[in-house]
């Protein structure tokens, strides 16, 4: 557990892994413990007892497959989000849930797995930059949301770096692993679909909760949160529409690509249909043919059927099929 416990003019921070190295909880600061793992059920227990959570909010704590949602106690607001990042080598999804219990003069914050994406607001505590270490606890966790959705921006600015990269790659040769990465794309805004509406409706929630935890300054700031939402599932919307486009367009491509093979064995075959002809004609196994005895008879017919070709090609040009 990484412990910061700062006001406007200091900013403490240790790490505990007991209950009992946690700072006393007072007026005269802010607390934000941020756990990491939830393997340690007990030391989760014994978190819930130390700050008089609910059995039920427990459970929902440890239960990675919650919703984002935000839920009001009688003391404190229990709110649940999710963290998305891209793998670098495999570029999958991956997501961890965060949950985060905040009181009059705490929050908690409990991860999955150690390493998130919040260090931005720790810097800022550390160096008392912005407005963080002036407000109260609904701030920070403000602060913490906003860093989570601005991480969505990256991921989501990514793909569409990515998706400017497949059309390019599409327009010049399209294959089947252009494909692939297509329908890969599409599958993964889908699935950060999945958690942007619900942050969104988070975000909106958090904004008109009537709870006396949250001020009312902080609300202007949780308003732009929900905006910023708002964008991302529009952006997504949009690069959905794009692949759509793109995957037409993929298909067209291959269809053009198609016709000029297509084309070019037509023109091919009807080249050596005369040709054939004439190769049959002299192929009969007839005795009395009045050009099997001529001189210069094979070198007569190459010549006559180069020439039948070189006006097929020249004609077949004029009229633009070639």
């Amino acid at each position: 557990m990484k412990v910061f416990s700062y006001n406007t003019e200091t900013c403490k921070e240790l790490t505990a892994t007991r209950i009992e190295d946690l700072p006393e909880i007072s007026s005269a600061k802010i607390t934000w413990i941020d756990a990491d793992g939830l393997a340690d059920v007990e030391l989760i227990k014994a978190l819930g007892e130390r700050f008089g959570l609910h059995a039920l909010l427990l459970e929902d704590i440890l239960n990675t497959e919650h919703r984002p949602t935000i839920e009001e106690f009688q003391d404190h607001l229990f709110v649940v989000a999710k963290m998305l990042s891209i793998d670098p080598v495999s570029n999958d999804l991956e997501v961890e849930q965060i949950s985060f219990v905040i009181g009059k003069d705490y929050v908690l914050s409990l991860q999955e797995h150690p390493g998130d994406i919040l260090d931005p607001v720790r810097e800022r505590l550390r160096n008392g930059l912005g407005r963080l270490r002036r407000k109260g606890p609904d701030y920070l966790l403000y602060a913490l949301l906003d860093v989570i959705v601005d991480n969505y921006f990256t991921i989501v600015d990514g793909i569409g770096d990515r998706i400017e990269r497949l059309e390019k790659k599409i327009l010049a040769k399209p294959d089947n692993q252009s494909l692939l990465e297509l329908q890969e794309l599409r599958g993964l805004l889908i699935t950060i679909n999945r958690y942007v509406l619900p942050t969104r409706e988070l975000a909106g929630r958090f904004s008109t909760i009537q709870s006396a935890l949250i001020d009312k300054g902080t609300r202007r700031y949780v308003s732009d949160l929900q905006d910023h939402t708002v964008y991302i599932a529009e952006s997504i919307g949009m690069f959905r529409d794009m692949l759509s486009n793109l995957e037409n367009t993929y298909h067209a491509q291959l269809n053009a690509r198609l016709s000029q093979v297509m084309k070019l064995l037509t023109v091919i075959s009807t080249i050596f249909i005369p040709l054939t002809f004439i190769v049959g004609v002299y192929g009969m196994n007839f005795k009395y043919m009045p050009e099997l005895e001529a001189p210069m008879g094979y070198p007569i017919i190459l010549i006559v059927m180069l020439l039948l070709s070189l006006a097929m090609l020249y004609w077949f040009r004029r009229k633009g099929w070639l």
